[in-house]
């Protein structure tokens, strides 16, 4: 069962839908959810001190440093400060924590292992600086001890989803975690999708096996086969409106392999356009 929810909360749009899951989230599950704003220390550092200094005509910009800092941690308070009202408003128990440090290691840190971190896909960030602070989602997604949900710009309440699954421990682990959660959410449909190389009759009836034992809900399995990743794209794809959300174990490749071939929990989490639920 979920402890808390942590929504990372930095004023973008995809923040503030992350914000509707958590409170929709606080609920359904009856479970405290956390507003966190961690202001990033990298904003502080000299060379983007200097690049504004520059760009308001400063000749110095030595005195810059502490007014900035002063700014965002306000700014903070302020967006802390709507979330706490919009969560009061809507009936979700909330509480709310603001830091200093860099973004990923400071959700990760605040995490306990049977905690739910949520997050937007698309940070404020983004918008001026995508190169040097836009990994902080798959950071977070890597570095995590819990659960992480990847949501888009629009909330929908979950009712359909989409599990992938190749019965590896991970991918069992989610299984367990959905499972758990219909208990509250009570989910309209579940559907799994496993992609196997070939056509495997024995792989196939381990998988349904290996579902029948740790999902313990009525699903439908799906057998796709190729390539995982563009397998279950083509699938979301051609059922874009049919499902709420896609969950998944994280990260189950080697580190050396996923250099060589990529990762199938990065590209899918990128490619979907429904929320991502990530299970370690």
């Amino acid at each position: 069962m979920i402890g808390r929810i942590l929504v990372g909360i930095d004023g973008s749009k995809s923040s503030w839908t992350a914000a509707d899951y958590g409170i929709y989230l606080s609920k359904k599950l009856k479970r405290p959810v956390v507003g966190i704003h961690i202001v990033d220390v990298r904003l502080l550092e000299s060379p983007f001190i200097e690049d504004i200094a520059g760009a308001l005509g400063f000749t110095t910009y030595t005195d810059l440093t502490p007014k900035i800092k002063e700014v965002l941690d306000e700014r903070g308070k302020a967006i802390l400060s709507q979330f706490a009202k919009k969560c009061r408003e809507e009936g979700g128990d909330c509480s709310i924590a603001q830091a200093f440090g860099i973004v990923a290691n400071e959700l990760v840190d605040m995490s306990d292992p049977e905690d739910l971190i949520i997050l937007g896909k698309k940070g404020i960030h983004n918008q001026f600086a995508p190169l040097f602070l836009g990994s902080t989602t798959e950071a977070v997604t890597r570095k995590s001890k819990c659960p992480v949900l990847i949501v888009q710009d629009k909330f929908k309440e979950i009712n359909n989803v989409l599990l992938a699954f190749d019965g590896r421990e991970k991918s069992v682990h989610a299984a367990e975690f959905i499972s758990d959660l219909s208990k509250n959410l009570d989910f309209q449909s579940i559907t799994v999708i496993s992609v196997l190389e070939e056509k495997n009759t024995e792989a196939e009836k381990h998988i349904k096996n290996l579902l029948n034992e740790y999902l313990k809900l009525e699903h439908e399995v799906i057998f796709r086969y190729g390539y995982p990743e563009e397998e279950i794209e083509n699938f979301i794809n051609d059922n874009r409106e049919r499902f709420d959300l896609l969950a998944m174990g994280a990260y189950g490749e080697s580190r050396v392999k996923e250099l060589i071939l990529g990762s199938t929990t990065t590209y899918l989490m990128d490619k979907s356009p429904f929320p991502v639920l990530l299970i370690k």
